[in-house]
């Protein structure tokens, strides 16, 4: 047929060339092939005798033409290899058994990090469940060729599934700052999941694990590596005392008349936020409430607050320390129960403590990949496929993005 030899250069397929095209009512083209080259060798044993016996014609899903989708006709040859018997000649451009070519799929996969699957689906005119499945097997190729070696320092912490107290647990490593293992839950058996997949080699060589003082995650880190550095995040240490603060600050609420109730109302988001971050106007207003007298068990809480977040960001050990026992010598002399109640708090997790200020590691990084997760959850208005969603996590957090793709 006329212009096949252009149709040929311009369609792009290595080893084939079009020996047949039909245009179909403005909208849809299609192309047959023909393989070039030579086949004079068994694909599964790789000797030579080899008989030509059928062929099949398989029609699969390409790459568009303007505003016309393509599908090509490619001829699946078999042939009687003398010493394995009947072999069938596997797809150039396409998976066994897909019904498109690989570079569609790549184009769908590349679609998807920006477009929901439904998206995707409706401009590329193909079925949701072959985005899906095409992003997936991307996805699996990817992670079968990342380098876990050398890995030291682990995050880990645990982000909702779904509402009802479902949680997924991530793993990142906060060297690459990537995450490398999601899984469903988070108690002890999830954790042991991921160090029996991680592997003991590459276990034995973690120098230290920051956690949110969640006690399954520690229980396990301790029997898995006990040589690591258990590590508490400082954002969840001084949450807790967020918490007292603000039982505080009911507590003393509660035993004043009404019009001491109403002053007081409101001023929850003064006493815990960073005082570093108030505005003029709100900083006016926490002065005023706390100089009052009736407020001077409420005044002292939030200055000894403000004194932890301080010492929490020293540089020096040993400064930090010192500091720290005296802080704690100042709550017990206040006597505020709320306040040595959270003292406990910190004699009991005091090792992973004192491991934040010698390391100085945070857990930042898995906090800031709870609010990606969050996004991909949304933009998807949910998932159903929790496998799938994990897979979507370590697409966009295990920084898997700049890994080049096989070409046709």
């Amino acid at each position: 047929m006329p212009y096949t030899r252009a149709i040929s250069l311009f369609v792009g397929l290595q080893s084939y060339k079009v020996v047949r095209w039909k245009r179909h009512h403005k909208s849809w083209i299609e192309l047959w092939l023909e393989f070039r080259g030579k086949i004079s060798r068994c694909g599964k044993c790789g000797k030579k005798g080899l008989k030509y016996r059928d062929r099949a014609w398989i029609r699969l899903r390409d790459l568009d033409i303007s505003k016309h989708r393509v599908y090509v006709w490619e001829p699946r040859q078999r042939w009687l290899c003398f010493w394995c018997g009947v072999r069938r000649v596997e797809s150039r451009i396409a998976r066994h058994h897909a019904r498109c070519t690989r570079r569609f799929e790549r184009w769908l996969f590349q679609l998807t990090e920006e477009m929901s699957v439904k998206g995707v689906s409706k401009l590329a005119q193909v079925d949701w469940e072959t985005v899906k499945d095409a992003e997936i097997r991307y996805i699996v190729g990817v992670l079968r060729k990342r380098n876990l070696n050398g890995i030291t320092d682990l995050g880990i912490d645990e982000v909702s599934e779904k509402k009802g107290h479902r949680y997924l647990t991530l793993v990142t490593d906060t060297v690459k700052r990537r995450v490398i293992w999601v899984g469903r839950g988070r108690d002890r058996a999830v954790l042991r999941k991921f160090f029996h997949w991680f592997g003991k080699k590459r276990t034995r060589r973690i120098r230290c694990v920051v956690i949110d003082m969640h006690d399954p995650y520690e229980l396990e880190i301790r029997k898995q590596c006990p040589r690591a550095a258990l590590i508490y995040d400082h954002f969840h240490v001084i949450k807790p005392l967020s918490i007292a603060i603000d039982d505080i600050r009911r507590r003393l609420q509660s035993k004043l008349p009404p019009a001491g109730r109403r002053y007081l109302k409101g001023s929850r988001y003064l006493l815990l936020r960073n005082r570093e971050n108030l505005s003029k106007g709100q900083y006016i207003r926490l002065e005023e409430l706390l100089t009052l007298p009736a407020n001077e068990t409420l005044n002292t809480a939030y200055i000894l607050k403000e004194d932890l977040r301080v010492i929490f960001r020293r540089q020096d050990p040993k400064q930090a320390r010192a500091e720290l026992r005296d802080w704690k010598r100042r709550v017990r002399e206040s006597n505020i129960p709320e306040l040595l109640e959270y003292v406990k708090l910190l004699d009991r997790r005091r090792f992973g403590i004192m491991n934040f200020f010698k390391h100085r590691k945070t857990n930042g990084l898995s906090e800031g990949f709870n609010n990606v997760v969050k996004t991909i959850k949304k933009k998807a208005y949910g998932f159903h496929d929790w496998q799938y969603f994990s897979l979507k996590i370590l697409r966009i957090c295990g920084k898997l993005e700049n890994t080049s793709f096989e070409q046709d």
